[in-house]
């Protein structure tokens, strides 16, 4: 395998689609959203992204099999209502070089062959290293009548001033190239490794804003669980220890937000 490829369904027939994509990053915000939408709607996977860019790893299976790391795109239909496409995955192209080009060809999958318009990229943004307990939404978009269209769904536009690294931001850049309209939405995040109350954050506002009814029972208990996990941490650390400095270090903090 030489290049990224991607194996779908022919002859799909989709009705003005929407793409959100989730892959692991900050917090794994983005994935956990893609994760609870494709759970909650029964979706349907409709195409696999392998690559040479993404980790040289085999997943081994429960049955003893094995399975390589890819993306998915999954398809949500909705009566009466445009279609969402999600896509998730294992991981996200481990190189610069791989970053732009699988990035480019997912942007470009999307437009011609599932004849999509708009993307939502969706990350976690970690703003100072303390916990959050009521999580913003901050954004980035294609345009600025796509910024005015969600600041009236309080997503914080020119609040974050840093880099978005990976294919939150890529995706994104390359959708503007292509002609196509996107937004970029971060859920202000405490955790690295996982932050589901970042992730509701975004997921409450991105079904409200499409029109889709979502059941949150299976975020909240995983919000619960980390929260308890928290304060067991808090409980064997004694006080004696405190959470890592913000990225900058503690003289010169700096809000971070990658893939």
């Amino acid at each position: 395998m030489e290049k990224t490829v991607i194996r779908y369904k022919k002859n799909l027939k989709l009705k003005n689609p929407v793409l959100i994509v989730g892959l692991p990053g900050i917090g794994n915000v983005g994935k956990l959203v893609a994760e609870h939408l494709i759970r909650e709607f029964k979706a349907e996977r409709i195409a696999t992204v392998y690559s040479p860019h993404f980790p040289h790893e085999v997943f081994m299976t429960k049955s003893g099999g094995i399975r390589m790391v890819s993306n998915r795109f999954y398809l949500i239909r909705r009566k009466g209502k445009q279609d969402v496409v999600v896509l998730t995955g294992d991981a996200q192209a481990i190189s610069p070089e791989g970053q732009y080009e699988v990035s480019h060809k997912l942007v470009r999958f999307f437009k011609e062959k599932l004849n999509g318009s708009f993307i939502y990229t969706i990350g976690g943004y970690n703003v100072s290293g303390n916990v959050v307990s009521s999580p913003k939404v901050f954004g980035n978009a294609t345009s600025k009548k796509t910024i005015k269209e969600f600041e009236k769904e309080n997503v914080l536009f020119g609040k974050a001033h840093t880099v978005i690294i990976g294919a939150a931001g890529l995706m994104l850049a390359f959708a503007k190239m292509e002609g196509l309209q996107g937004v970029c939405l971060m859920g202000e995040s405490t955790f690295f490794d996982m932050d589901p109350a970042a992730a509701k954050a975004v997921l409450e506002m991105l079904t409200k804003k499409l029109g889709m009814k979502i059941n949150t029972a299976h975020m909240d208990s995983m919000i619960k669980e980390t929260a308890k996990a928290l304060k067991e941490l808090e409980k064997q650390l004694s006080g004696t220890a405190q959470l890592p400095p913000p990225i900058g270090g503690e003289n010169n903090p700096k809000p971070s937000y990658i893939r």
